[in-house]
């Protein structure tokens, strides 16, 4: 992949719309309305990570803070999906790591960098 490619930055955004949208359906079943806040924040911080990387002028700088981001949001999830009451939201959180993790790995191989 060559750096600067914008293909890469349009894949990442789509992963992490799709993590929104699986964050929103793991809301919408929560019954335990005291994670209401701790969701709000990971929906917050997904919104501002779209956001960063929607810029026009998309600096080195932006990039490295999205990948960050995607790490922060990898956290918050991780206390939401281990606090969890049950199994049947599983496959949601599992999914979202997998699209953290091709957002992840788009914005690296936008920067230059692939395996």
């Amino acid at each position: 992949m060559t750096k600067g490619n914008t293909v890469l930055l349009d894949e990442s955004k789509i992963a992490i719309i799709q993590c929104k949208e699986l964050l929103k359906e793991i809301s919408t079943s929560c019954c335990m309305p005291e994670r209401s806040s701790k969701m709000a924040d990971v929906f917050t911080k997904i919104d501002n990570l779209l956001q960063n990387l929607g810029l026009s002028n998309l600096k080195t700088e932006n990039i490295h803070n999205s990948i960050a981001d995607i790490g922060h949001i990898g956290s918050m999830t991780g206390f939401l999906f281990a606090t969890c009451c049950t199994e049947t939201r599983e496959p949601l959180y599992q999914q979202m790591y997998k699209e953290m993790n091709i957002a992840h790995t788009k914005l690296w191989q936008y920067m230059g960098h692939s395996h």
